[in-house]
């Protein structure tokens, strides 16, 4: 039985971001070819190719039995979720095959050293003082400052309120409920 492999992220509108995965992918299947022959990227959303295409391609090029591993930190929604969800799909179409899905990174001795050793590279970057502007906000006015993903229920206004997107299908009720199992 040949094994595939599929690398999954939450998948980005920046290019750049969607490359980077296309690239760990390649490295990935540079180093492990004698034992992962079938290598993918795969984007969750936002950009392709999306699970259901890397999954074709990784049964097109022979793999039966494909796992995926998600390139994310720790086992929230998309884990729960999304990917079992869009990886069902997938795999539906596709007979005769059959999946498994990898934990996340999550707390890993590698994860710390990595860590380290990006706090170790800063120094590279450039130092800003309180109250100094960073050039990579030029252009952005204070209230856009606040990133908010295009999925999430909430948002955040310009006085700094979190209240919730209209069209979410998320409700006062809904969120209360939840609070009150917690």
């Amino acid at each position: 039985m040949t094994e595939g492999l599929i690398i999954v992220d939450h998948g980005s509108r920046r290019p750049e971001s969607n490359q980077m995965l296309e690239e760990v992918a390649r490295l990935f299947a540079d180093r492990h070819r004698d034992t992962t022959p079938v290598v993918e990227p795969a984007h969750m959303e936002l950009a392709m190719p999306d699970i259901a295409a890397a999954y074709a391609k990784c049964v097109e090029r022979g793999a039966s039995l494909i796992t995926l591993v998600p390139f994310f930190l720790a086992k929230g929604k998309h884990w729960m979720k999304d990917i079992p969800s869009l990886t069902s799909q997938a795999a539906a179409k596709h007979p005769g095959t059959s999946y498994r899905i990898a934990e996340p990174l999550q707390i890993d001795d590698l994860i710390l050293d990595l860590l380290k050793k990006r706090a170790d590279a800063a120094g590279e970057q450039p130092t800003f003082e309180s109250g100094q502007d960073d050039p990579r906000l030029a252009g952005v006015t204070p209230s856009d400052r606040r990133v908010q993903c295009a999925t999430c229920p909430f948002q955040v206004t310009a006085a700094g309120v979190i209240e919730l997107k209209p069209g979410k299908g998320v409700t006062l009720e809904a969120l209360a409920a939840r609070v009150q199992k917690a």
